[in-house]
């Protein structure tokens, strides 16, 4: 080599150093800093948010679908939203602007969520409005329900971190050198958000009514770019992020994931919907178990109410609900949902309730509005066992009526029209009263009386499809689903009430039934 000049000197070295470049780059123990640090993050976190099942950019979806929700179920509320600061100093975001900014995606159709903004950053609209002397934005009336607070209560720097670096000098003479180095590094951070409601009227907090989330923040290189991992109700989300961003996308779509989740559970609508998850998730079951078990008979009520009106079982006048228009359309809405009617606001019922699609639900309403219903009511028969029992057939508009008794031993007969009552038309004012020319007794074995109600007459075609009297047992029918089964097929849009009674006197007890 003593004859190479110097600048053939450089000139070899350099090609050296991008020799071992190459070399350094596919360095396997250079480049894998990935896996260490998600095996201690595992180690660190049970539960582990990565690897990640479903990639977002952002949750404006989610939003529009919370917006759809709040107007479906009839939700309404109104909210404080107080200034959600950062705790730890490390996250200069302005997280209660981003929640605002939420909140109205999430009302933009619905106006479900009344919002108002009312913080320090404020002071300059309330010193205009007082000396314009108006204090409409004070009025009692206009007081919110309820407040929201919270922060980033959490940001741990390098949870988890890993650094791999390599670097050779090169000595060509003695004042002429070239070095070369590679690095690589991966960290993961930490994020928390807690957010909780508050009851305006006595500062309490609203029992379950929070968000609490973190989202695991993978940054890889020199900072370059990064991901974001998220998690809820066993679903895990993926952000990616520029250097650029920083960790304001992280904290954007956290603090959008937790207004979802805080307004669903202030509100009781299926907000899990809205994030993919289904009701048979254990944490979502066991929230709408909470929730069940949580609420009030009175709250109940008013739940049930609120979205009877809003699918159109209850009707929009701001006139109080009756007991007995409200136990109609219950019933009706359990008919809708396949739940049995037991009268009572059943774990069943709100389940079947968040699981049916509202939409779907509505067009059946829609579809079965100009058919007629049908209403039973029993009364005891007296003490003797030969004493009947007597029940009024009420049915809604004009139609044509058809009833049918199944007694103790399973025999089925046809009870109205019958030899004293021929007439099978009746208005929708006018109540039949059965039995009329001949008495119905109880058992100790329980009886249905079953009632079908059509649009128009099917007389003739009922009478060829079941031959024989009244009051005598009907030979083609074994049980009351083959009977449905008949009229299904003669009258498609026919609607039917059934009780079930026994007993006597005191021991005298009917219900309504749905087998």
């Amino acid at each position: 080599m003593q004859s190479l000049t110097a600048q053939a000197s450089r000139i070899l070295a350099a090609s050296l150093v991008l020799t071992l470049l190459g070399g350094l780059g596919g360095c396997k123990t250079l480049s894998d800093t990935r896996t260490p640090v998600l095996k201690e993050y595992e180690a660190r976190r049970q539960g582990t948010m990565l690897p990640v099942k479903r990639v977002v950019t952002d949750f404006d979806k989610p939003l529009r679908c919370m917006d759809e929700l709040l107007e479906t179920y009839g939700a309404a509320a109104s909210v404080l939203v107080e200034d959600l600061n950062d705790k730890t100093g490390k996250v200069p975001a302005g997280t209660t602007e981003m929640f605002i900014s939420a909140m109205s995606q999430m009302t933009r159709r619905s106006h479900a969520i009344r919002t108002m903004a009312f913080g320090d950053d404020v002071k300059n609209l309330s010193t205009y409005m007082l000396q314009a002397n108006s204090l409409s934005a004070f009025q009692a009336d206009l007081i919110p329900t309820y407040t929201i607070r919270g922060s980033i209560t959490q940001f741990d720097d390098s949870l988890a971190k890993k650094t791999a670096d390599a670097g050779l000098t090169l000595g060509i003479a003695s004042k002429d050198f070239l070095g070369v180095g590679a690095s690589r590094s991966t960290s993961i951070n930490m994020l928390a958000l807690d957010l909780t409601v508050v009851r305006a009227s006595d500062f309490t907090i609203v029992p379950g009514v929070n968000s609490r989330n973190s989202a695991a923040i993978l940054q890889e290189g020199d900072g370059i770019d990064g991901e974001a991992a998220f998690s809820k109700l066993g679903v895990n989300y993926m952000t990616s992020f520029s250097k650029s961003d920083g960790k304001t996308v992280a904290v954007r779509n956290l603090v959008e994931l937790s207004a979802i989740e805080l307004i669903g559970k202030l509100t009781k609508v299926p907000y899990w919907k809205c994030l993919g998850v289904d009701s048979t998730q254990a944490d979502v079951a066991a929230e709408i178990e909470d929730w069940q078990d949580g609420m009030s008979g009175a709250e109940k009520l008013a739940f049930y109410i609120r979205h009877l009106v809003a699918i159109g079982l209850l009707p929009d006048d701001g006139k109080p609900t009756t007991p007995a228009a409200f136990k109609a359309a219950l019933r009706r809405y359990c008919e809708l949902l396949g739940v049995p009617w037991t009268g009572e606001f059943s774990l069943a019922l709100l389940r079947a309730h968040f699981d049916a699609d509202p939409q779907q639900v509505m067009a059946k309403i829609e579809a079965t509005a100009n058919q007629p219903q049908l209403n039973i009511t029993a009364f005891a028969p007296g003490p003797t066992a030969a004493a009947s029992v007597r029940f009024r057939i009420q049915a809604s508009g004009e139609s044509h009526v058809y009833c049918f008794l199944q007694d103790e031993n399973g025999g089925i007969a046809r009870v109205f029209p019958n030899r004293w009552q021929s007439q099978s038309r009746m208005g929708g004012t006018q109540p039949i009263e059965l039995p009329r020319g001949f008495r119905i007794t109880t058992a100790a074995t329980a009886q249905v009386l079953q009632c079908f109600a059509t649009a128009s007459s099917i007389d003739n075609t009922l009478g060829n499809a079941l031959p024989g009297g009244d009051l005598a047992p009907l030979s083609k029918i074994r049980d009351l689903a083959a009977l449905r089964g008949v009229f299904a097929e003669l009258a498609p849009g026919y609607a039917t009430a059934a009780i079930r009674f026994s007993g006597a006197g005191t021991g005298f007890s009917a219900q309504p039934y749905g087998g």
